[in-house]
């Protein structure tokens, strides 16, 4: 009778146990199936901003936005993350994750060099190799300036600043750097602290317990129960993000970009070198044309639009009221019933252009001057 039991007990075990391990190999099934289904309808689809009436007649949108979604990133100590190399029809990054940078046929190598500091926005997203701020930068030049792309998507302002220190550190010898930023310092997500960078949660994610639950390597837990886990808060947990749009949360996101701007600017004047900040432009701030934008991220915008006037009250305060004759505040450098932007902060390359020269006259005509005076 015993016997009997025992050898349901163990029946009745092996039959959870079989129920369990089917269960979790279903989910993991139906998990990378539903990423390999999605990933395979992204990389086929069209980006919908290559429909905008802004790429009417460039031929090259549909190929940019597919070649965009290709791109990969690995990560870099201390700055978080750079894009891999790339050779495409209209992006190009070489061995150092840095965007190729067309230069004008007049430009030698005694030709002053600018370095421009950013996110995505100076980086080029919705822009060929040749459209990008510092591309067009450099054309409008015609020889009198070298210029060298920086930027890098989701940066802010403070890995900016560490993205130069590196290159400083291997040799680089700007003679004007360019920080354009703003947008990826509107850190308002209540998880986030207001000095992290946008991956600051992902990374966390993927280390958190690592040293501890590494002999859970080789556990159920770990090829069973996790797996379940992550599956069932795919459908269960709500992901939409909550924000912290309070004053003091902005004034905190407020210093920390001017921090950044002032660690940079002290770091480029230490090597010889002047320094510019840019307020940057967004859909948010000022009196752009949007009514060819269907849906833009509210959440998005109210951070710009309670970021920008904190910076600007900071910038009257004593201790950066030096650092205001740095900043060239671009807030309305779109004012105008044209189609420019393509989402939130993104711009076509006529956005591009507008950027690049407003730049290229306040160098010519402020910080050339001042250094012969």
């Amino acid at each position: 009778m015993i016997i009997k039991v025992l050898k349901l007990v163990v029946v009745n075990i092996l039959v959870l146990m079989g129920l369990l391990i089917v269960l979790n190999f279903a989910a993991i099934l139906i998990f990378q199936g539903r990423l390999f289904i999605k990933h395979s309808i992204i990389k086929d689809s069209i980006d919908k901003r290559a429909r905008l009436p802004n790429y009417k007649n460039i031929d090259w949108a549909c190929k940019h936005f597919k070649e965009f979604k290709e791109l990969q990133s690995e990560y870099r100590s201390y700055i978080g993350w750079r894009r891999l190399p790339c050779k495409g029809e209209t992006i190009n990054i070489n061995e150092q994750g840095i965007r190729n940078t067309p230069q004008s046929e007049l430009a030698t190598e005694k030709s002053p060099l600018v370095v421009f500091l950013g996110g995505s926005t100076m980086w080029g997203t919705g822009s060929d190799d040749n459209n990008t701020i510092p591309a067009l930068f450099a054309k409008i030049a015609q020889g009198g300036y070298r210029t060298m792309n920086l930027g890098e998507a989701g940066y802010n302002a403070f890995q900016g600043y560490l993205s130069l220190q590196l290159q400083i550190i291997d040799g680089l010898r700007p003679n004007v750097v360019v920080c354009y930023g703003g947008v990826n310092d509107a850190s308002f997500r209540s998880e986030q602290r207001p000095f992290s960078h946008s991956r600051e949660n992902q990374i966390r994610a993927v280390m958190k317990g690592q040293d501890r639950d590494k002999e859970d390597v080789l556990s159920f837990r770990h090829f069973f129960l996790n797996p379940l886990k992550s599956f069932i808060n795919k459908f269960i947990v709500n992901k939409k993000p909550k924000y912290d749009f309070s004053q003091e949360r902005a004034e905190q996101v407020a210093k920390v970009l001017l921090e950044s701007w002032l660690l940079t600017r002290d770091l480029a004047e230490k090597h010889g070198a002047n320094f510019i900040a840019i307020l940057q432009p967004n859909a948010a701030i000022g009196k752009p044309y949007l009514e060819h934008l269907k849906k833009l991220d509210t959440d998005r915008l109210k951070g710009y639009s309670h970021l920008y006037p904190a910076v600007l009250k900071l910038l009257q305060n004593p201790k950066y009221q030096e650092l205001s004759n740095n900043v060239i505040v671009l807030t309305d450098a779109f004012d105008q019933k044209e189609c420019i932007y393509i989402d939130e902060c993104h711009v076509s390359p006529n956005g591009n252009k507008i950027i690049a020269k407003k730049i290229y006259n306040h160098i010519n005509n402020s910080v050339i001057n001042n250094k012969k005076e």
